[in-house]
């Protein structure tokens, strides 16, 4: 603001002295302007003396020649004829913007010719008889071309009064004008320089503060710095105590996975065999309670399986290597052999990139969201599932379309946490962590992956994976554009 305000005196402080300077310029102008006008009053005014004179003598030498008989007098008559029409162009030039003068400089036009003529004339003849004429015509054209030169001279006085006047003042204004100028300039210059102290006096101070300001800045820098590595040498400690804690759950969870699965082997061959042997020997009641346990060990046993696939999919780096997409949905459809003849799935695929990717795990996706479109297919329909991959910058983006049961999309997010059913297991087998085994490999991979879906109407779950990049061109993938697999229809994939 006060920048602004700073600005602000500056500009008038600039602005005043060229604005008095202009006027005091535009003033001068007009008394220029005045002068040149009052001179062209003058000069009509001398055109006018001019023309009188030369008709003053010519009827001087016209009454010379009537008194003497010389003809010598007769020059000023013919002067006066050859010189009034000159005399009387220059005035009609110099009164031009004059309407009035112009209309006299006609009349005086006719009355100078009229005079000239009979100047002639009367010179012709013996000196009574040009005495009585010059009385009957000559002394009314006098008369009448005196008033009318009268007249215009003191329109023309009139007028550079006027003028004389105005220059008078237009002068007076444009000394006013300098001298408040150079007052004024005077004035402003002190204005700044008295603001040019106080902002140099400010400025000083405010040095003087950023100096203080920047050496607590420097302490509180070098204080900063001294938390800081504290802090590093404490995360890096806490890291690798991490680090180390991580590696133990790590092998925790892949002892315990592998040493749960023996126990679990045994209790449902075991199971299994005890179901065998004493099959019709059970109440109806006691072989509920026999499938109840068989089914539990079965899916404490397949539990233990995807845990043991959760925890390798988020702890082990994937080994990147251009992969053919197309070569992973076949690996990914073999794998699901039996469950797309029994549900007689259609799966069509459409051109397939070429990504960099872990092979095997990257075929998990696949095999999960695959698995996904044939178990949640509508009652009483086979599944139908498409999948086609578009590039975008430099990404791929594939989707998975179905034409299942769908779900609320307002659970979007949350299929894709360990654990999370939307349904009950007695509805749709499964351990809920499929989808976040996915998610876990894609984000290792660089990409992304989400759902839309609706009720119903099925459901699309797409996945992103960068570009190869040596090669960003779709590769052709070996199957055909549209691919099914139905029970009753040809191999299977892969076969």
């Amino acid at each position: 603001m006060a920048y602004r305000r700073t600005k602000a005196v500056f500009v008038w402080i600039a602005a005043i002295p060229i604005l008095l300077l202009g006027a005091a310029l535009w003033s001068r102008a007009q008394y220029l302007e005045l002068v040149k006008r009052v001179d062209h009053g003058r000069q009509v005014q001398a055109s006018i003396q001019d023309l009188l004179a030369t008709l003053s003598d010519a009827e001087t030498g016209r009454r010379g020649f009537v008194v003497t008989g010389d003809p010598a007098y007769l020059a000023a008559v013919d002067t006066a004829a050859a010189k009034s029409p000159q005399i009387l162009r220059r005035l009609a030039d110099l009164t031009q913007r004059d309407l009035g003068q112009q209309a006299n400089v006609r009349a005086l036009e006719r009355l100078v010719t009229d005079r000239v003529s009979l100047l002639r004339e009367t010179s012709q003849r013996s000196g009574e008889s040009a005495i009585q004429a010059e009385k009957r015509t000559g002394l009314a054209v006098s008369l009448q071309l005196n008033k009318l030169v009268a007249d215009m001279m003191a329109r023309e006085t009139r007028e550079i009064e006027q003028r004389e006047r105005a220059t008078t003042s237009a002068d007076f204004a444009a000394e006013v004008f300098l001298v408040a100028g150079c007052i004024a300039t005077i004035v402003l210059l002190v204005l700044a320089y008295r603001i040019m102290r106080q902002y140099a006096a400010g400025r000083d101070h405010a040095e003087a503060e950023v100096r203080s300001a920047n050496q607590q800045l420097q302490e509180k820098v070098r204080e900063l710095d001294r938390v800081n590595s504290e802090l590093e040498a404490r995360v890096k400690e806490r890291t690798s105590s991490l680090e180390r804690s991580n590696h133990d759950l790590q092998q925790f969870a892949f002892i315990a996975s592998h040493d749960l699965q023996e126990p679990l082997r045994m209790i449902v061959s075991y199971l299994g065999l005890l179901g065998k042997s004493l099959r019709g020997k059970l109440t109806p009641e006691e072989e509920k309670f026999m499938g109840f346990a068989a089914d539990g060990a079965a899916r404490m046993q397949a539990l233990i399986r995807d845990l043991l696939a959760y925890a390798q999919a988020g702890s082990q780096k994937p080994e990147f290597k251009p992969t053919k997409l197309g070569d992973l949905v076949k690996q990914a459809r073999y794998a699901l052999l039996e469950s797309i003849r029994e549900a007689g799935a259609e799966i069509s695929v459409g051109p397939l990139p070429e990504i960099p990717a872990d092979p095997l795990k990257m075929s998990l996706v696949l095999q999960n969201l695959l698995s996904n479109g044939i178990k949640f297919r509508r009652p009483g329909t086979k599944p139908v599932i498409h999948i086609e991959a578009q590039r975008e910058a430099d990404m791929w983006r594939v989707s998975v379309r179905d034409e299942g049961i769908g779900f609320d999309p307002k659970y979007s997010e949350k299929i894709f946490m360990a654990f999370q059913r939307l349904h009950g297991k007695s509805e749709y087998p499964g351990t809920g962590i499929g989808l976040a085994i996915c998610k876990r490999i894609v984000e290792a991979h660089g990409g992304r992956i989400w759902a839309d879906a609706n009720p119903a109407e099925g459901a699309t779950f797409y996945f992103t994976v960068p570009v190869v990049a040596e090669s960003s061109r779709p590769a052709d993938d070996p199957e055909p554009a549209s691919l099914f697999y139905r029970q009753s229809g040809g191999a299977g994939p892969g076969a």
